[in-house]
C-alpha cells in the first residue's frame, strides 16, 4: 500500500471503544487501545494517502454478560440493571464509522 501509495485499513472495534459501562473493564480497554492505535496509524498514513477506518458498532448480544465478573471475582451473570439496560438500547441504535479525509485536521 506504501509502494502504491493508496489503500484503506479497516478496523472492526467496539462503540465500548469510546463509552465504557460498568463490569466491562477488560473489554473496554482493549476496546480502547484498538481505537487509539489505530488513530495513530490513520495520522502516520496520511502521508502516504492511505485511509484508515475504525467501525464501532453498538451493542450485540453476545455471552459477553454472562462471563463478566465483578470487582470481588464473582461472576456477573449478564444481569442487567435498569440504567445499563437504557444505555444498550441507546448503544443498540448506534453505528459509528469514523474516517479522516487526507489534509482534514482531525485534532
Amino acid at each position: 500500500m506504501i509502494k502504491r501509495r493508496q489503500g484503506h485499513i479497516v478496523a472492526i472495534s467496539s462503540i465500548q471503544g469510546k463509552i465504557s459501562i460498568p463490569f466491562r473493564s477488560a473489554y473496554a480497554a482493549s476496546k480502547h487501545a484498538t481505537q487509539a492505535f489505530f488513530d495513530c496509524l490513520r495520522a502516520e498514513m496520511e502521508q502516504y494517502e492511505i485511509e484508515v477506518t475504525v467501525i464501532s458498532p453498538g451493542y450485540i448480544h453476545t455471552n459477553l454478560s454472562v462471563n463478566a465478573i465483578t470487582a470481588d471475582g464473582s461472576r456477573y451473570g449478564g444481569k442487567l440493571s435498569t440504567s445499563l439496560l437504557t444505555w444498550k438500547r441507546r448503544v443498540s441504535l448506534v453505528f459509528q464509522c469514523e474516517t479522516v479525509d487526507p489534509g482534514k485536521s482531525w485534532n
